[in-house]
């Protein structure tokens, strides 16, 4: 979603952009990415034959090897790699370490960007100016990430469904047997309904990926999991920010979830409205504008 954010941008300046990968496991994800405007989209970096003297790399991955022949300096003008704790060590011209933090310091590129100021987003992100409930019944939406491979869902719902409060879930799961919890939960396909389904959220309970930053733009009030190592940063930082509240970590192979605080997140009106006082202004949502002003500088 980091790549595709700045591909957006790129492409709407009229810029080639060519997308390498292969995203055939997740539906929503290759729709995303057919409806963007590329100019091929390829599964594999064979398909590719490259000119160093045009040709710029994005490069948003964890398992590409260093020494990949795809990655030599001698095919590409110049490489930008989107990068967290848990990239590995790529040699770049440019690193954008997306996220709140702006004191680290990557070693292997002459320049870096981070920061709220470099933090890509898609155009459809939009501020949401919802008054915080007027007494009706709070709308919460639980999404795993894109493929919630760690069934944060599922572990979310059975919480909540111990809390009496009244309340809307839409979660966002394949997991039919989710929404026969009680009437008050929903279930949604992961994908393009989360922008619908969000311009009406009261609370949010998500993994601390990029999705998590999306609804902080948003300026949405989050409750936060972590399930991996690449999403401790993200954990971390937005947490001590007091825009998320943490809500529990998946160890061995369960999630440890804090039922006080997500009770607290579903009954406290006050401990929503600090977290959008705490979010407003945050982000502006002009990241990728910004990033590719630099890309096309170098």
């Amino acid at each position: 979603m980091r790549s595709s954010a700045i591909a957006e941008e790129l492409i709407a300046r009229g810029e080639e952009v060519i997308f390498v990968g292969d995203t055939s496991e997740i539906p929503w994800l290759s729709l995303r990415i057919g409806g963007l405007g590329f100019s091929q989209v390829l599964k594999s970096s064979r398909e590719l034959a490259t000119n160093p003297e045009t040709d710029i790399l994005i490069l948003d991955s964890y398992t590409l090897p260093i020494g990949d022949e795809f990655l030599e300096k001698n095919r590409w003008r110049r490489i930008i790699a989107i990068a967290d704790e848990s990239t590995p060590a790529y040699e770049a011209d440019l690193i954008i370490r997306p996220g709140l933090s702006e004191n680290l310091r990557p070693k292997l590129a002459p320049k870096v960007l981070m920061g709220p100021k470099y933090i890509p987003f898609r155009k459809s992100i939009k501020k949401i100016d919802n008054p915080l409930e007027d007494g009706g019944a709070l709308v919460i939406l639980v999404v795993g990430g894109g493929t919630d491979t760690f069934n944060f869902v599922e572990a979310i719902c059975v919480e909540l469904k111990n809390i009496e409060s009244p309340f809307q879930a839409m979660i966002f799961s394949s997991n039919e047997r989710l929404s026969q919890l009680d009437p008050r939960f929903t279930n949604v396909p992961i994908g393009s309904q989360l922008d619908y389904w969000a311009t009406s959220a009261d609370l949010i309970f998500t993994t601390a990926s990029t999705t998590s930053l999306e609804f902080i733009a948003r300026e949405i009030p989050v409750g936060l999991g972590c399930a991996i190592d690449n999403q401790e940063e993200y954990y971390e930082s937005l947490t001590l920010a007091g825009v998320a509240i943490p809500i529990g970590q998946f160890r061995g192979d369960k999630w440890d979830l804090d039922q006080l605080k997500l009770e607290e997140l579903v009954n406290s009106k006050e401990l929503r409205e600090t977290l959008k006082q705490k979010s407003a202004g945050l982000v502006d949502l002009k990241g990728a504008e910004r990033i590719v002003d630099e890309i096309l500088k170098l």
